[in-house]
């Protein structure tokens, strides 16, 4: 029979739509690792403050060790998490029930001094704090699949877009190594918020602290934590942090949605920059020739259920009183989800596109067009003194005049450009080539190829895929 945390005030048993509609143990299963860390510190705790003795602490931190083992075992088994489910109202009382089948009576004084409110807080943090390397580590993944990918693609060259249409040729390269730069803002993100979990809520108890001795500092020690809650309430009611990781995850999701987009259409027959691999791609049950960009799209899609999850959870906290309130249950499902979403996402962009392969003639030719060297057109007549604005209206104005006349601009003689202005002359011709283009820039941070390899070496380092030269840091 289960083992419940409360009910000494109550004559009647729950009902059982009220148990279905309230247990939890589906989604918090999920941090059994983490209560089981925690429950061994605490029985050490509670044996180090005398609250217990000495054997008793052993007894319990062996018996919660070999319970931790086992329920992982069994739910490997059919129908075990169903039937748990149907028992059990969380993962605190699975635990305790079993601790107390191993222990006896001695297994409930595990939860001696402290409330269900501080020790879901603190399992969350340790979790959290664990699972955020794992998407640390992806992030870095994809970002190296990106440089790798910028690499293998050399001196190719394609049309940069602005509003949808072509406006200047740039690397390749360049703009892959747009995201991964993206990407290590995301990453920064990630690293600051695992700095606010780092605040240990055990001690609290329900809401106000406890009257019992318990040693806070040696728990902080034992489970990594540096910092102790300065207040009880804030530290059992407040989901702050876990509304910080859905935050990160939406930025970062935004992200992964637009580099998804550039995939989309990269591979539409308009562009037909890039072919992927055929096991990152799928079929059509109705069109046999169809092999569509299924990896990229569903990224783009489930971009909106993390932004749900995250707008889910501030709507959830928005009205709620100090302290503890029972809508706070729902702030785990959409966590857990937004994790997992998250490192497979990530590890499958990181696969697809260091998978696929770039078409040259596709993207040679889409740096041909005439119109995307007005700006050298201008920056032309800049260099010859020309005013800044002055020098806009004549590039726009010979890109009217070539429309108007069904000419490409670089057909245009030289009496027609002297039209617009006479300091035009012969080397106006040289300009019409994508890496003339390409070269002529200067600042920092631009398509210039000195610059682009400047900024693949720093990345090759930093990621490792430069060994002799890998970076000591970030």
């Amino acid at each position: 029979m289960a083992k419940g945390l409360w009910g000494g005030r109550f004559k009647k048993g729950m009902h059982p739509l009220l148990k279905t509609f309230s247990y939890s143990l589906a989604t918090d299963i999920e941090l059994l690792d983490s209560e089981i860390a925690i429950d061994v510190a605490w029985a050490k705790m509670l044996g180090r403050s005398k609250l217990i003795t000495s054997t008793e602490a052993a007894r319990l931190v062996k018996a919660l060790k070999v319970i931790g083992t086992e329920i992982k075992s069994e739910m490997g088994k059919p129908g075990s998490l169903y039937n748990w489910m149907n028992e059990h109202e969380d993962i605190h009382t699975l635990i305790q029930t079993l601790l107390e089948k191993k222990v006896g009576a001695l297994g409930k004084k595990i939860h001696t001094g402290r409330s269900r409110n501080d020790l879901v807080v603190a399992s969350t943090r340790l979790y959290l704090s664990h699972k955020a390397v794992a998407i640390s580590e992806a992030i870095s993944g994809l970002q190296a699949a990106l440089v790798v990918t910028a690499r293998r693609a050399g001196p190719a060259m394609i049309s940069g877009y602005t509003h949808l249409r072509k406006a200047q040729p740039v690397l390749l390269a360049h703009h892959l190594l747009a995201y991964v730069e993206m990407l290590e803002e995301d990453h920064d993100r990630l690293l600051d918020a695992i700095k606010r979990l780092d605040v240990l809520p055990l001690g609290s108890a329900a809401l106000a602290g406890s009257g019992l001795p318990i040693d806070q500092e040696f728990l902080a020690k034992e489970l990594g934590f540096s910092r102790i809650t300065a207040n009880s309430l804030a530290a059992v009611s407040d989901r702050a942090f876990i509304t910080e990781f859905l935050s990160v995850f939406a930025i970062l999701w935004m992200h992964l949605s637009r580099l998804s987009e550039d995939f989309i259409l990269w591979n539409s027959e308009p562009f037909g920059y890039v072919e992927l691999d055929d096991s990152f791609s799928t079929g059509s049950s109705l069109m046999p020739q169809k092999k569509n960009p299924d990896v990229f799209e569903l990224t783009r899609g489930r971009t909106g259920v993390i932004f749900g999850y995250l707008q889910a959870l501030l709507v959830i906290q928005k009205g709620l009183p100090l302290s503890y309130n029972r809508d706070l249950q729902e702030d785990k499902p959409q966590l857990f989800d937004a994790f997992y979403k998250t490192e497979i996402t990530l590890d499958l962009l990181s696969l697809t596109v260091q998978t696929a392969r770039f078409v040259p003639e596709k993207m040679k030719a889409s740096v041909e067009e005439d119109t995307l060297y007005a700006t050298d057109i201008l920056d032309y007549l800049v260099r010859r003194k020309v005013a800044f604005s002055d020098a806009h209206s004549i590039s726009g104005q010979i890109v009217h005049y070539a429309l108007e006349h069904s000419q490409p601009i670089r057909k245009l003689t030289l009496t027609e450009f002297r039209q617009f202005s006479a300091l035009f002359d012969d080397d106006i011709y040289k300009i019409f080539d994508a890496e003339t283009s390409i070269r002529s820039k200067k600042t920092r941070g631009s398509t210039h190829p000195a610059f682009v390899a400047r900024e693949l070496e720093k990345w090759e380092a930093a990621l490792g895929l430069l060994p002799a030269r890998r970076s000591k840091s970030r």
